[in-house]
């Protein structure tokens, strides 16, 4: 079902999409409904909106699938961090395993009890990544435990209930047919009309249409693009550079909102890519399928991404299995790094470190 629902997004189905419009299009007047209820519950007071003790930075998209967020999120934490501020990444952890809220410890943790995106920032940035349902809470014990000054929620667009300084809204350029159509009908998470709510809009996989451009009136408009960084051989834990693929057949496989851009890229710095194996967003992998993307013997090798690596690491590895570690390069960054030291106050030396004090309410 899912995968003819993702057809039925992209364009590819026509036949199919004539069948399921009505049933969708029910489903999505329902999700509206539910939107519109949770917006009022909000303005009429029912539900309250509170405020975090230190600066919250927010980084998310509209649609459902891969906008590149996390990415985004690793970029920009590092970034805070040269400029001298604490920061910590706030996230729910998607598909993970442990209940409540935690700090990642990547000795003890694993991509399934963390979560693979978690886990993998952690890894990655070694900065403090808290995880928790209730974001709240969860930058609560970023400071009690690691004295951070400013909290980064990767995929935060659709929290409500806390209180943002800045929203970064990332928007693919390229959408397919059914781009404004509410979930399931399309991919949106929310209708067209809450974009003007972010502070800056953060664009990639090419330009943005006039409806959105409409949308989005005035708001500063940066761009991104993913760049491989290095090459890793799992087997033996040794770096390489990307340069290593160039002109060599590859078995490619991922599990991302977005498999499409990642064998893409392959291409791009230069390898042939003979097999692509897609599965779908989070996958949980099991030693079969593994065991699939082997079994090809006209490739040099295998290629995944690190998010999907995290996750197969303590299985049986292929000798000739790699990893290719992404970076996120934004345009005009320092620009970007400006808009947000405005809108959080400035200087790390200005904030909250004193402890935790209890939430304030926006009424």
């Amino acid at each position: 079902m899912r995968n003819a629902i993702l057809r039925v997004w992209n364009g590819e189905a026509r036949r199919l999409r004539q069948i399921l419009y009505v049933p969708l299009g029910l489903l999505s007047c329902l999700y509206r409904m539910g939107l519109s209820l949770r917006e009022l519950t909000y303005r009429t007071g029912v539900m309250r909106t509170e405020k975090a003790p230190i600066p919250v930075l927010s980084i998310g998209n509209i649609t459902l699938g891969g906008t590149g967020k996390t990415p985004v999120a690793e970029r920009l934490s590092l970034r805070l961090k040269e400029q001298g501020f604490h920061p910590g990444i706030i996230t729910r952890g998607y598909g993970r395993t442990k209940k409540g809220v935690f700090s990642v410890d990547i000795k003890k943790e694993t991509a399934e009890s963390a979560g693979d995106e978690a886990f993998m920032l952690a890894r990655k940035t070694r900065i403090p990544v808290i995880v928790g349902k209730n974001r709240v809470r969860a930058i609560e014990q970023g400071i009690r435990s690691f004295h951070i000054d400013v909290a980064i929620l990767d995929d935060g667009f659709q929290v409500r209930n806390l209180r943002k300084d800045f929203d970064l809204l990332l928007l693919a350029g390229k959408d397919a047919p059914g781009m404004s159509a509410l979930f399931p009908l399309g991919p949106m998470r929310e209708p067209a009309n809450r974009m003007a709510a972010a502070h800056a809009i953060l664009i990639n996989k090419g330009e943005p249409d006039q409806e959105t451009l409409a949308q989005v009136n005035n708001k500063p408009l940066f761009r991104v693009t993913y760049r491989a960084a290095h090459l890793y051989k799992m087997k033996k834990n040794l770096i390489t550079r990307h340069d290593f693929l160039k002109g060599k057949r590859v078995t490619a496989f991922s599990g991302l909102g977005d498999n499409r851009s990642f064998f893409d890229l392959l291409r791009q710095i230069g390898a042939k890519v003979a097999h692509e194996i897609s599965f779908p967003d989070h996958h949980r992998y099991g030693p079969a399928d593994i065991k699939k993307c082997a079994s090809f013997d006209d490739v040099h090798c295998i290629v995944t991404t690190e998010k999907d690596a995290v996750k197969i690491a303590p299985m049986e590895i292929p000798e000739n299995l790699f990893y290719l570690s992404i970076d996120a390069a934004i345009e005009d960054e320092d620009r970007l790094i400006e808009l947000m030291l405005k809108k959080i106050g400035g200087q790390p030396d200005g904030f909250f470190k004193t402890g935790i004090r209890g939430p304030d309410i926006i009424q």
